[in-house]
Protein backbone atom coordinates (compact mmCIF):
# COMPACT_ATOMS: atom_id res chain seq x y z
CA UNK A 1 0.00 0.00 0.00
CA UNK A 2 1.06 3.41 -1.15
CA UNK A 3 1.21 6.11 2.24
CA UNK A 4 0.05 9.14 2.36
CA UNK A 5 -2.31 11.89 3.10
CA UNK A 6 -5.22 14.41 3.06
CA UNK A 7 -3.22 17.88 2.01
CA UNK A 8 -4.00 21.72 1.85
CA UNK A 9 -4.02 23.53 -1.47
CA UNK A 10 -3.92 26.92 1.22
CA UNK A 11 -2.30 29.56 -1.31
CA UNK A 12 -2.10 27.44 -4.16
CA UNK A 13 -2.94 24.06 -5.17
CA UNK A 14 0.31 23.36 -5.83
CA UNK A 15 1.84 23.48 -2.69
CA UNK A 16 -0.12 20.51 -1.70
CA UNK A 17 2.59 18.51 -3.19
CA UNK A 18 5.32 20.07 -1.69
CA UNK A 19 3.41 19.64 1.76
CA UNK A 20 3.04 16.16 0.91
CA UNK A 21 7.17 15.26 0.09
CA UNK A 22 7.71 17.51 3.84
CA UNK A 23 5.40 14.85 5.75
CA UNK A 24 6.97 11.69 3.31
CA UNK A 25 4.25 11.22 1.33
CA UNK A 26 4.08 8.64 -1.32
CA UNK A 27 0.34 9.47 -2.00
CA UNK A 28 -2.05 12.24 -1.38
CA UNK A 29 -5.52 13.65 -1.39
CA UNK A 30 -7.07 17.67 -2.34
CA UNK A 31 -10.11 19.28 -2.48
CA UNK A 32 -9.45 21.02 -6.57
CA UNK A 33 -11.53 24.13 -4.57
CA UNK A 34 -12.81 25.76 -1.41
CA UNK A 35 -14.79 22.68 0.06
CA UNK A 36 -16.95 24.96 1.98
CA UNK A 37 -18.35 27.21 -1.13
CA UNK A 38 -20.75 26.20 -4.26
CA UNK A 39 -18.77 28.52 -6.21
CA UNK A 40 -15.15 29.82 -6.92
CA UNK A 41 -13.06 31.18 -9.11
CA UNK A 42 -11.76 28.95 -12.18
CA UNK A 43 -8.59 26.89 -11.91
CA UNK A 44 -6.06 29.18 -14.54
CA UNK A 45 -3.86 27.51 -16.82
CA UNK A 46 -0.69 28.58 -15.06
CA UNK A 47 -2.14 27.23 -11.67
CA UNK A 48 -2.78 23.44 -13.44
CA UNK A 49 0.11 23.50 -15.30
CA UNK A 50 2.55 23.98 -12.29
CA UNK A 51 0.73 21.30 -10.39
CA UNK A 52 0.82 19.04 -13.36
CA UNK A 53 4.56 19.85 -13.13
CA UNK A 54 5.18 19.24 -9.83
CA UNK A 55 3.18 16.72 -9.24
CA UNK A 56 4.77 14.43 -12.28
CA UNK A 57 8.48 15.65 -10.84
CA UNK A 58 7.24 14.40 -7.37
CA UNK A 59 6.54 10.49 -8.28
CA UNK A 60 3.22 10.67 -6.30
CA UNK A 61 0.26 9.20 -6.74
CA UNK A 62 -3.06 11.47 -5.81
CA UNK A 63 -6.81 11.54 -5.43
CA UNK A 64 -9.38 14.32 -4.86
CA UNK A 65 -12.23 14.51 -1.80
CA UNK A 66 -15.27 15.71 -3.11
CA UNK A 67 -16.64 18.72 -1.33
CA UNK A 68 -18.86 17.95 1.45
CA UNK A 69 -21.66 20.19 0.85
CA UNK A 70 -22.00 17.88 -2.31
CA UNK A 71 -25.16 15.61 -1.87
CA UNK A 72 -26.24 13.96 -4.40
CA UNK A 73 -29.13 12.40 -3.16
CA UNK A 74 -30.68 15.55 -1.61
CA UNK A 75 -34.48 15.95 -2.65
CA UNK A 76 -34.61 19.74 -2.13
CA UNK A 77 -34.43 21.51 -5.64
CA UNK A 78 -31.69 24.16 -4.89
CA UNK A 79 -29.17 22.01 -2.65
CA UNK A 80 -29.70 19.08 -5.52
CA UNK A 81 -29.06 21.49 -8.44
CA UNK A 82 -26.14 23.16 -6.41
CA UNK A 83 -24.74 19.68 -5.61
CA UNK A 84 -24.99 18.53 -9.17
CA UNK A 85 -23.14 21.72 -10.57
CA UNK A 86 -20.38 21.34 -7.83
CA UNK A 87 -19.80 17.34 -8.93
CA UNK A 88 -19.44 18.90 -12.62
CA UNK A 89 -17.04 21.19 -12.04
CA UNK A 90 -15.07 19.26 -9.54
CA UNK A 91 -14.81 16.55 -11.71
CA UNK A 92 -13.95 18.72 -14.30
CA UNK A 93 -11.22 20.25 -12.30
CA UNK A 94 -9.41 16.95 -11.76
CA UNK A 95 -9.83 15.66 -15.40
CA UNK A 96 -7.62 19.86 -15.87
CA UNK A 97 -5.45 18.58 -13.27
CA UNK A 98 -5.08 15.34 -14.71
CA UNK A 99 -6.44 13.62 -11.45
CA UNK A 100 -7.69 9.95 -12.00
CA UNK A 101 -9.97 9.39 -8.67
CA UNK A 102 -12.85 11.53 -7.26
CA UNK A 103 -13.59 9.93 -3.65
CA UNK A 104 -17.39 11.23 -2.48
CA UNK A 105 -19.85 10.63 0.25
CA UNK A 106 -22.55 8.89 -1.69
CA UNK A 107 -24.94 11.06 -0.44
CA UNK A 108 -27.69 11.59 2.60
CA UNK A 109 -31.71 10.94 1.48
CA UNK A 110 -32.89 13.18 4.48
CA UNK A 111 -35.75 10.87 5.35
CA UNK A 112 -37.11 10.34 1.21
CA UNK A 113 -35.87 6.28 2.09
CA UNK A 114 -32.72 4.58 0.91
CA UNK A 115 -34.28 3.10 -2.18
CA UNK A 116 -35.32 6.84 -3.58
CA UNK A 117 -31.85 8.47 -2.37
CA UNK A 118 -29.66 5.16 -3.81
CA UNK A 119 -31.54 5.49 -7.38
CA UNK A 120 -31.01 9.29 -6.82
CA UNK A 121 -27.25 9.18 -6.74
CA UNK A 122 -26.85 6.72 -9.60
CA UNK A 123 -28.89 8.90 -11.86
CA UNK A 124 -26.96 11.55 -11.02
CA UNK A 125 -23.37 9.89 -11.37
CA UNK A 126 -24.85 9.16 -14.73
CA UNK A 127 -25.58 12.36 -15.94
CA UNK A 128 -21.98 13.55 -14.95
CA UNK A 129 -20.77 10.96 -17.32
CA UNK A 130 -22.69 11.10 -20.09
CA UNK A 131 -20.95 14.39 -20.04
CA UNK A 132 -17.53 13.03 -20.87
CA UNK A 133 -15.43 13.10 -18.02
CA UNK A 134 -12.56 10.96 -17.38
CA UNK A 135 -11.73 10.90 -13.61
CA UNK A 136 -13.31 7.75 -11.67
CA UNK A 137 -16.14 8.41 -8.81
CA UNK A 138 -15.43 6.85 -5.79
CA UNK A 139 -18.15 5.94 -3.29
CA UNK A 140 -17.09 6.21 0.14
CA UNK A 141 -18.17 3.65 3.13
CA UNK A 142 -19.72 6.23 5.23
CA UNK A 143 -20.26 5.57 8.97
CA UNK A 144 -24.10 5.38 8.68
CA UNK A 145 -24.64 8.72 10.78
CA UNK A 146 -28.38 9.86 10.35
CA UNK A 147 -29.79 9.32 6.33
CA UNK A 148 -26.01 8.55 5.24
CA UNK A 149 -26.27 6.05 2.49
CA UNK A 150 -23.23 4.11 1.76
CA UNK A 151 -22.94 2.71 4.56
CA UNK A 152 -22.92 -1.25 3.73
CA UNK A 153 -21.35 -2.81 0.88
CA UNK A 154 -24.71 -3.30 0.00
CA UNK A 155 -25.62 -0.16 -0.54
CA UNK A 156 -23.05 0.86 -2.66
CA UNK A 157 -23.42 -2.53 -5.25
CA UNK A 158 -27.04 -1.10 -5.32
CA UNK A 159 -25.79 2.15 -6.55
CA UNK A 160 -23.43 0.39 -8.71
CA UNK A 161 -25.93 -1.70 -10.35
CA UNK A 162 -28.36 1.05 -10.95
CA UNK A 163 -25.96 2.98 -12.95
CA UNK A 164 -25.13 2.92 -16.56
CA UNK A 165 -21.39 3.83 -16.31
CA UNK A 166 -20.39 0.90 -13.51
CA UNK A 167 -16.76 1.76 -15.22
CA UNK A 168 -16.42 4.35 -14.42
CA UNK A 169 -17.30 4.19 -10.51
CA UNK A 170 -14.68 2.92 -7.98
CA UNK A 171 -14.93 2.75 -4.26
CA UNK A 172 -13.06 4.70 -1.26
CA UNK A 173 -12.86 2.31 2.16
CA UNK A 174 -12.31 3.73 5.54
CA UNK A 175 -11.62 2.33 8.21
CA UNK A 176 -13.05 4.48 11.20
CA UNK A 177 -16.02 5.00 8.57
CA UNK A 178 -16.48 1.12 8.50
CA UNK A 179 -15.94 0.03 12.07
CA UNK A 180 -18.40 2.47 13.48
CA UNK A 181 -20.89 0.83 10.33
CA UNK A 182 -20.37 -2.53 11.99
CA UNK A 183 -17.62 -4.14 10.39
CA UNK A 184 -15.43 -5.21 12.61
CA UNK A 185 -12.20 -4.98 10.65
CA UNK A 186 -10.03 -5.61 14.25
CA UNK A 187 -11.23 -8.94 15.25
CA UNK A 188 -12.81 -10.77 11.75
CA UNK A 189 -10.36 -8.89 9.51
CA UNK A 190 -9.61 -11.80 7.16
CA UNK A 191 -13.94 -12.25 6.77
CA UNK A 192 -14.39 -8.72 6.46
CA UNK A 193 -11.73 -8.11 3.74
CA UNK A 194 -12.88 -10.94 1.61
CA UNK A 195 -16.47 -10.28 1.61
CA UNK A 196 -15.07 -6.67 0.57
CA UNK A 197 -13.24 -8.07 -2.32
CA UNK A 198 -15.59 -10.61 -3.24
CA UNK A 199 -17.83 -7.51 -3.61
CA UNK A 200 -15.83 -4.66 -5.31
CA UNK A 201 -12.36 -6.60 -6.34
CA UNK A 202 -9.88 -4.27 -8.26
CA UNK A 203 -12.85 -1.16 -7.86
CA UNK A 204 -10.96 -0.22 -4.51
CA UNK A 205 -9.06 2.36 -5.46
CA UNK A 206 -8.21 4.00 -2.18
CA UNK A 207 -8.00 3.48 1.37
CA UNK A 208 -8.24 5.94 4.14
CA UNK A 209 -6.32 4.70 7.35
CA UNK A 210 -8.15 6.74 9.96
CA UNK A 211 -8.58 5.35 13.92
CA UNK A 212 -11.87 5.66 15.69
CA UNK A 213 -12.92 7.77 18.94
CA UNK A 214 -15.95 5.31 18.80
CA UNK A 215 -16.50 2.09 19.39
CA UNK A 216 -18.24 -0.47 16.98
CA UNK A 217 -21.42 0.00 15.09
CA UNK A 218 -21.46 3.45 16.52
CA UNK A 219 -22.64 5.09 13.44
CA UNK A 220 -20.61 8.16 14.50
CA UNK A 221 -18.24 9.30 12.52
CA UNK A 222 -15.28 10.46 14.81
CA UNK A 223 -11.29 10.27 13.66
CA UNK A 224 -8.40 9.39 16.02
CA UNK A 225 -4.81 9.07 15.56
CA UNK A 226 -3.91 5.57 14.23
CA UNK A 227 -3.67 3.19 17.54
CA UNK A 228 -4.95 5.66 19.90
CA UNK A 229 -8.52 4.43 19.07
CA UNK A 230 -11.19 2.27 18.88
CA UNK A 231 -9.33 -0.17 16.37
CA UNK A 232 -5.76 -0.05 17.48
CA UNK A 233 -2.36 -0.71 15.64
CA UNK A 234 -3.03 -4.53 15.12
CA UNK A 235 -5.21 -3.51 12.41
CA UNK A 236 -2.94 -1.37 10.66
CA UNK A 237 -0.24 -3.88 10.60
CA UNK A 238 -2.15 -6.40 8.54
CA UNK A 239 -3.70 -4.00 6.46
CA UNK A 240 -0.16 -2.29 5.36
CA UNK A 241 0.90 -5.74 4.87
CA UNK A 242 -2.07 -7.18 2.36
CA UNK A 243 -1.07 -7.51 -0.74
CA UNK A 244 -4.28 -7.09 -2.18
CA UNK A 245 -3.82 -3.78 -1.32
CA UNK A 246 -0.56 -3.00 -3.18
CA UNK A 247 -1.23 -0.83 -5.76
CA UNK A 248 -4.38 1.57 -3.16
CA UNK A 249 -3.55 5.02 -1.97
CA UNK A 250 -3.50 4.96 1.78
CA UNK A 251 -4.86 8.05 2.50
CA UNK A 252 -4.42 9.66 6.63
CA UNK A 253 -7.58 11.60 7.39
CA UNK A 254 -6.40 11.94 11.60
CA UNK A 255 -6.76 15.04 13.61
CA UNK A 256 -3.06 15.80 13.29
CA UNK A 257 -2.09 19.08 15.48
CA UNK A 258 0.55 20.15 12.56
CA UNK A 259 1.73 17.52 9.72
CA UNK A 260 1.47 14.26 9.00
CA UNK A 261 4.74 13.27 9.30
CA UNK A 262 4.72 11.39 12.30
CA UNK A 263 2.13 9.66 11.38
CA UNK A 264 3.07 8.23 7.84
CA UNK A 265 6.78 7.28 9.58
CA UNK A 266 4.36 5.24 12.32
CA UNK A 267 2.42 3.24 9.14
CA UNK A 268 5.72 3.13 7.00
CA UNK A 269 7.27 1.27 10.55
CA UNK A 270 4.36 -1.26 9.88
CA UNK A 271 5.79 -2.64 6.82
CA UNK A 272 6.17 -6.32 7.33
CA UNK A 273 4.98 -6.36 11.14
CA UNK A 274 2.40 -8.52 10.62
Amino acid sequence: MLIGSHQSIKKSIDLSIKRALADGCECLQVFVKNNNRWKVKKISEEEAEKFKSALSESGLKVCTHASYIINLASFKDDVYEKSIKSYYDELSRCDTLNIPFYVIHPGSHLENGEEAGIKRISESIDKAYDKGYKCMTLLEMVAGQGTNIGYSIQNLLDIIDSSAHTKKIGICLDSAHMFSAGYDIKDNYDEVFTELFDAFGDKIKVFHLNDSKKPLSSKLDRHELIGKGEIGTDFFKKVINDKRFSEILGILETPVDENYKEEIELLKSFRSQR
